[in-house]
């Protein structure tokens, strides 16, 4: 088919997926001079008045839902727009993989990554519910994680609108293995069918397989009457009881058993502390690019394939934390919890990217206002800045200090040289290293002698 060369203020540059219903498109967005992606459909779609939850009503659904919401988890949508024979969305671009191809290649992910992930989707998912909306289908395929690791909601097409009566949107639709009871039967719905989804998420990536599995008849069948193994009682790799509680919950049959909200759903992970050990990655497996590039989907209708990336707003700091900072928080904190702070906060610096942060999450484990008030006064006290590589003001003549955006590059490079344990390796030359020439050179010193270790100095230098 031809492609337009415009569509409303935004000059096509090029195609990403393509079929019958319409073609995502990447673009350009002249007016703040930044990509974005063009969600197509043919025109006259949208105007037929068709029963059932048509492709037309989830194009303007999807729009309306999104619309209401800024969240720097949840893909935003620009605008609306008609062109011709097109109706579009223009949305935020950005390169990331699906969550589905993430855990395709690593079915079970890392206990890290996992806390990571689900923080920062039911922290979306709570924004989406206190704006009245309910995504309805969230899964893997629905959820993009950038290089990074920063998670992004996708495709609110199906999403349930509080405040609309929705006539056409049964309550029936979703994904298999997905969907709650109460959406197999046709019941009325609200939030916490994305609890459950979410719950079924932590189940898959704690266990590396979904709970409710087979042809869409017997994944019926298991929603509504089997109870899952637990995940500390699986054969191969038992996840800690921790997670049993709270995946049950999650996953309850009845709506008024499950967690009230997703942000109470949150809490509940926050409670997990994890072991620390020098050698510890912060994030080996969704931080990590993609060996070869996937093709695009065929489906303009899948918005996964380009959304992610770009926001600002990260979820991955250990690396880049200043040493002496996290000492004097772990100082201030030992004098209420005991030696566990320093457990405490290097956990709660994995999810913070600055000091008010770190503290508000670390003020979780205080037991009374007084507490956490006690403990904000003397963190003040002792002059603690949330500095993440500061210059040293005394780097010998010629030599650079080290910035985040060479922390990253060399992040990327040494993975691609020596694999997911670059994280470890790059935590530990911060650690020492006070200028770039230094940083390259302990990066360096894993690599063999000779040619090997030349080619990835020159890799370092280049970026």
């Amino acid at each position: 088919m031809k492609h337009p060369e415009q569509l409303g203020k935004y000059p096509i540059t090029g195609v990403i997926g393509e079929g019958a219903m319409g073609v995502v498109y990447k673009a350009f967005d002249p007016v703040i001079q930044r990509p974005v992606a063009i969600k197509t459909i043919r025109k006259h779609l949208v105007g037929e008045d068709l029963s059932g939850s048509s492709t037309a009503d989830r194009f303007r659904n999807e729009a309306q839902a999104v619309g209401r919401m800024s969240h720097p988890n949840i893909v935003p949508i620009y605008e609306y727009g008609e062109d011709d024979d097109t109706a579009f969305i223009a949305m935020e671009y950005v390169e990331g993989r699906t969550l589905s191809k993430i855990l395709a290649a690593t079915p079970r992910l890392p206990e890290v990554d996992i806390l990571k992930l689900m923080d920062q989707l039911l922290d979306a998912l709570d924004c989406a519910h206190r704006h009245g909306v309910w995504h309805r289908d969230i899964k893997p395929a629905n959820l993009m994680v950038t290089t990074a690791g920063q998670l992004k909601v996708t495709d609110f097409g199906i999403a349930r609108i509080e405040s609309q009566v929705l006539t056409q949107m049964t309550s029936t639709i979703g994904t298999p293995g997905y969907m709650a009871p109460e959406q197999y039967v046709g019941e009325s719905v609200d939030h916490r069918v994305d609890v459950f989804a979410a719950g079924v998420l932590l189940y898959g990536m704690l266990v590396g397989q979904s709970p409710f599995r087979g042809s869409p008849e017997a994944v019926m069948y298991k929603v509504m009457n089997d109870e899952p193994v637990a995940p500390s009682r699986i054969d191969i790799a038992p996840r800690p009881a921790f997670y049993d509680g709270i995946v049950a919950r999650a996953m309850a049959k009845k709506p008024q058993d499950r967690f009230a909200s997703a942000a109470l759903f949150r809490q509940a992970l926050a409670k997990r502390v994890l072991p620390v050990t020098d050698d510890e990655s912060e994030t080996t497996i969704i931080m990590a690019p993609p060996r070869a590039a996937a093709p695009p989907s065929a489906d303009p209708h899948a918005p996964t394939v380009v959304m992610s990336a770009g926001s600002a707003r990260t979820t991955t700091p250990l690396t880049g934390w200043d040493p002496q900072t996290l000492a004097r928080v772990e100082l201030a904190l030992a004098s209420f919890v005991g030696p566990v702070a320093k457990v405490l906060v290097r956990n709660a610096a994995r999810f913070s990217t600055d000091l008010p942060s770190l503290a508000a999450k670390v003020c979780e484990h205080l037991g009374s206002d007084a507490d956490r008030a006690r403990f904000t006064a003397k963190l003040g006290a002792t002059g603690t800045q949330a500095l993440q590589h500061p210059a040293n003001p005394s780097l010998p003549t010629g030599h650079h200090a080290l910035t985040d955006e060479m922390v990253t590059q060399s992040r990327k490079v040494l993975t691609s040289h020596l694999g997911p344990i670059a994280g470890v390796l790059v935590k530990k030359a911060l650690a020492k290293a006070q200028s770039q020439e230094q940083f390259i050179a302990l990066l360096a010193e894993n690599a063999a002698a000779g040619k090997e270790r030349e080619k990835l100095i020159e890799a370092l230098k280049r970026g």
